[in-house]
């Protein structure tokens, strides 16, 4: 009977994965994170299959300390936080689960959006401390010009929504989607194009090496003085002290961040993993955004809808499914 670890577990996995893996596997279940720092007990060690969220940081280290591990199953979209050369060089199976939340996400991303450009969450703590007519002045999204930074799925649901909220909206890709052009009227750019034009920006993209600070200073530098910046994707998308300076100094008008980059120091579970001093410097500038007035952070929480998480877990179980039944697993990511 083969054994799988589950990390960084909620009682809602749980329940679910009990249910339906109880009589064939041998289940470990853990609140924590898989990190290098992890210290392991005999059932880890030898265990054919983990699974993980995206707070769990499967470098070398971390999974070299696995005697047998054959599969690995993260409950997310983006698979960075898995070191997938030394899966493939050690014949180990990494699969993600992609589409789980790609209205989710797309919704969040204007949600607070609007809650930014309205001061809504502002408006709502004035009033709770007796402040009936606080200073509300906002924008409305109406005939100004977003800018998609990746048309995949979640992208393609932003341009539907923003197309209802009439606005204009320019695309950038690396492989640009010419349905969705001529479907929804969006006309792709490059970035810096992109960056030039847009009252809002909205980053859609994954995260690997090409895309890493894909927003700069250089990129910042060249935003409108009323430029939004959303992110919903990966923090390392944007260069963190650089966009600081940017809203400190006013040179853009604001920013909505579901992410951040080296967001886990902020957590009160391991807060001193990993601080090189560039971690560290971004970890301190990570919380100096938290209070910046014209920004709003929110704990990575895009994804988390009731819809979502079910999808999750379905395709959690249906890759283990084809793994036991020695099929092509269609979300192994160590074959892109």
């Amino acid at each position: 009977m083969r054994t799988i670890i589950f990390y960084d577990i909620k009682q809602y996995e749980r329940d679910f994965f009990e249910k339906e893996l109880f009589e064939n596997y041998n289940i470990a279940f853990t609140e924590k994170e898989l990190t290098p720092e992890t210290n392991l007990n005999y059932m880890e060690e030898n265990a054919e299959i983990i699974s993980v969220f995206t707070a769990s940081r499967l470098t070398k280290e971390t999974l070299s300390k696995f005697k047998n591990l054959k599969l690995i199953l993260t409950r997310s979209v983006g698979y960075s936080h898995i070191d997938t050369d030394y899966c493939k060089e050690h014949n180990i199976i990494a699969a993600n689960t992609p589409h789980y939340g790609d209205y989710t996400v797309a919704e969040f991303s204007f949600g607070i959006l609007l809650n930014l450009v309205r001061r809504i969450c502002y408006g709502v703590n004035e009033l709770k401390i007796g402040d009936l007519y606080p200073e509300t002045f906002g924008m409305e999204l109406y005939n100004k010009t977003i800018g998609i930074i990746g048309t995949g799925s979640i992208g393609e649901k932003s341009v539907k929504i923003a197309k209802g909220f009439s606005m204009n909206v320019i695309c950038c890709d690396t492989n640009p989607d010419s349905q969705l052009e001529e479907k929804f009227n969006v006309k792709y750019v490059d970035l810096d194009t992109l960056c030039k034009l847009s009252d809002i920006i909205t980053l859609h993209a994954p995260l690997n090496t090409k895309s890493y600070h894909l927003i700069n200073k250089e990129k910042i530098e060249l935003m409108k003085e009323n430029a939004i910046i959303i992110n919903t994707a990966r923090g390392e998308l944007i260069e963190t002290e650089a966009l600081y300076e940017a809203l400190l100094d006013e040179k853009i008008k604001g920013a909505a961040l579901d992410v951040l980059e080296f967001e886990e120091t902020i957590s009160k579970k391991r807060p001193g993993e990993n601080l090189n001093l560039k971690n560290l410097r971004t970890s301190l500038i990570n919380n100096k955004l938290l209070n910046l007035p014209n920004v709003i952070v929110t704990p990575h929480i895009a994804y988390d809808t009731q819809e979502a998480v079910n999808r999750i877990l379905h395709l959690t179980i249906k890759n283990l499914n084809e793994f036991e039944l020695g099929q092509n697993i269609e979300n192994d990511v160590t074959t892109r």
